[in-house]
């Protein structure tokens, strides 16, 4: 039979092996570790649904617990705007500080749809400094579901208030709304065909309309002949412009030599004579260069296919017509003098 003594002592090991399991679970259950920790603060408008022991995780890995939340008040800063009013602080672990770098993005969000809300990191870019111990830094605020169902609820309910106020107002317009569309379908039903013939009216006269671009384009752009007829124009002001200067030029260094030996040969009435000379050879010369100037504007309008000329130059169709005249006329010399 045993002692009292060794029961006691049995009795107290199982005891502190009791004690040691629940501290252990205690310890297990509540993620207590003896990892080092640091802080980093951040601020929020509205942390949502965070309470104080949430975990803080960076790709699904916890790295620590949010400590403590303390309303800041939304004091005004030095620059004149709004500080947040929410103000958190995060107890890290010293080993993921590396990680973090200074442009992290901190958010909220929850474990499923409907589960419990920590605070997300997403650690940033690998070339960016770490952010240091005791930082503040800026979360975003998660999405206000509770204030957008109470705007569309509002919204919603000053509809119905205001549907229900001008029930009447309300009932003319749909009715009116269905007077013009039963209106319009009737008048489409009842002309119908006429319908169809203007649709194909407008696309026949858009086929019209591009046959007659295109055999335009064919006739008077795209014509050698015009290319010719242009050409040669474009030859003979060109032709004209050249000789035509150094023909003035002659012509004034006559005319100059002639004023000099009309003032140094001859009596008084040769003089006379020779001066009324150079001076009809003088206005000789300026009709015959306003009778250039108007022959290049002749031109000019030909080229552009005004007048009776330029039409007779430039209308293809007309030339051909004389063209054609001139052949039945050389054929048939009868008809100067017989009509029919």
């Amino acid at each position: 039979m045993a002692s009292p003594r060794s029961i006691e002592v049995k009795v107290g090991i199982l005891i502190l092996t009791a004690l040691g399991l629940l501290a252990t679970f205690i310890l297990v259950m509540g993620g207590v570790n003896f990892q080092p920790k640091y802080s980093i603060y951040v601020d929020f408008d509205n942390p949502g649904g965070l309470q104080t022991g949430a975990p803080v995780k960076i790709a699904g890995v916890e790295i620590g617990k949010l400590s403590e939340i303390h309303f800041s008040g939304g004091k005004l800063g030095k620059d004149g705007k709004r500080e947040p009013l929410v103000r958190i602080q995060l107890r890290l672990e010293e080993r993921y500080q590396q990680s973090i770098h200074d442009n992290a993005t901190f958010y909220v969000t929850t474990q499923g749809v409907l589960g419990e809300q920590f605070l997300a990191i997403e650690p940033g870019s690998t070339d960016r400094p770490v952010i240091p111990p005791n930082a503040v830094v800026r979360g975003l605020d998660p999405p206000r579901l509770d204030m957008l169902l109470a705007e569309g609820y509002e919204l919603l309910h000053a509809t119905v208030s205001a549907m229900r106020e001008h029930r009447e107002e309300v009932g003319e317009a749909f009715d009116g709304l269905r007077k013009t569309l039963k209106g319009t379908g009737e008048f489409m039903h009842r002309n119908q065909d006429r319908l169809d013939r203007i649709a194909e009216n407008v696309e026949q006269m858009s086929v019209d309309g591009t046959d007659l671009v295109k055999d335009a384009r064919q006739r008077y752009v795209n014509n050698p002949q015009i290319d010719r007829i242009l050409a040669n124009t474009d030859q003979l002001t060109g032709t004209a412009a050249r000789d035509l200067p150094p023909l003035m030029a002659d012509a004034r260094e006559t005319l100059a030599n002639a004023r000099r030996l009309s003032t140094t040969v001859g009596g008084e009435t040769e003089q006379v004579k020779i001066r009324k000379t150079l001076d009809d050879i003088a206005e000789i010369a300026g009709r015959a260069r306003a009778a250039t100037a108007d022959a290049q504007e002749v031109l000019a309008h030909v080229k552009r296919g005004k007048g009776t000329v330029g039409a007779l130059v430039m209308d293809e169709q007309l030339f051909d017509d004389l063209q054609e005249l001139a052949r039945d006329l050389k054929h048939n010399p009868w008809k100067f003098f017989w009509r029919e």
